[in-house]
């Protein structure tokens, strides 16, 4: 069985809330290199912030110091891996926490970080909080870094009870409101989408080749959904809605990934079989509706 991940909380650590927060950030994706890839390399840190191999070095000294065990050296292959016992130190588990240090990580539509002295209030609503359990995190990202199987009991909401199932994860997904993963299910011989938080008990299996990525057609195919305004507005509102959402001649053409096509729908309240009769609640709708059918979901 995989081996047991466990968190430890942050609060009251005088060790951690002493660290300067470029530190803390380095150190905090660090921490989720390790638990994404199943390994990590000072260059997570000097190719991220532009740090020297030195500074670099340093703050694995650092986080070494916080989280002794953590890090065991592989020579063999020249980085760093889990420790047997290793436990999540600046991590604890929520989703918009993952999100956000995915989202730190540099790209040409990464957020920019305002540091103006002063500006606009503004408040965020979020939903409830997922929580992530990084034992099965871990196990499956290492799995779907790696290229190998899983095997993990999941509770399908098919089924009354948990059963056993062996998986090839090649990408994990959020949905906007909770974690997924792609992978082969060898189960059922196609791929198939699959709740992160059903999973229990997980198990890698390195020594089992995973299914090629390149074989998950849904994956490679784009779809294009054309998004409009509810026909049935008046032509004022409708006028309005089209602004807000960028429609040019009254529609939005939005690309997407086949096997994520559900979630998008979801996401933006337009699938064809949950719509409001009431135009002025469901004030966008999807025009090519042909495109929109379920695959590969448990």
């Amino acid at each position: 069985m995989g081996t047991m991940t466990t968190v430890t909380p942050l609060t009251n650590d005088p060790d951690i809330d002493d660290l300067k927060w470029d530190l803390r950030q380095r150190l905090k994706l660090l921490e989720c290199t390790l638990l994404l890839n199943g390994w990590v390399r000072t260059q997570a840190l000097t190719e991220t912030f532009g740090i020297s191999r030195a500074q670099a070095s340093k703050d694995f000294a650092v986080y070494q110091t916080l989280a002794p065990g953590n890090l065991v050296y592989n020579r063999s292959r020249k980085y760093y891996e889990p420790g047997e016992h290793f436990a999540a130190r600046l991590l604890s588990g929520r989703t918009s926490e993952l999100l956000d240090v995915l989202g730190a990580l540099p790209g040409a539509d990464r957020p920019v970080v305002a540091l103006a002295a002063a500006g606009p209030n503004v408040e965020l609503l979020r939903p409830l909080e997922r929580e992530l359990d990084l034992d099965i995190l871990r196990a499956v990202s290492a799995a779907a870094s790696n290229g190998h199987r899983l095997r993990v009991d999941y509770q399908s909401m098919r089924r009354p009870e948990p059963r056993p199932i062996e998986l090839s994860p090649h990408t994990l997904v959020f949905s906007g409101f909770r974690w997924h993963l792609r992978a082969f299910s060898h189960e059922h011989e196609e791929y198939r989408d699959f709740v992160l938080a059903r999973m229990a008990n997980a198990e890698s299996l390195p020594d089992r080749p995973g299914a090629p990525r390149d074989a998950d057609g849904d994956w490679f195919e784009e779809v294009v959904l054309r998004v409009g305004v509810h026909p049935e507005l008046p032509a004022a509102q409708q006028a309005v809605i089209a602004a807000d959402y960028g429609m040019v001649d009254g529609e939005r053409r939005v690309s997407v990934r086949r096997a994520l096509l559900p979630y998008l729908l979801r996401l933006m309240q337009i699938e064809p079989e949950r719509e409001h009769p009431d135009p002025l609640i469901q004030q966008i709708c999807l025009l090519n509706p042909e495109v929109a059918h379920r695959k590969g979901w448990d």
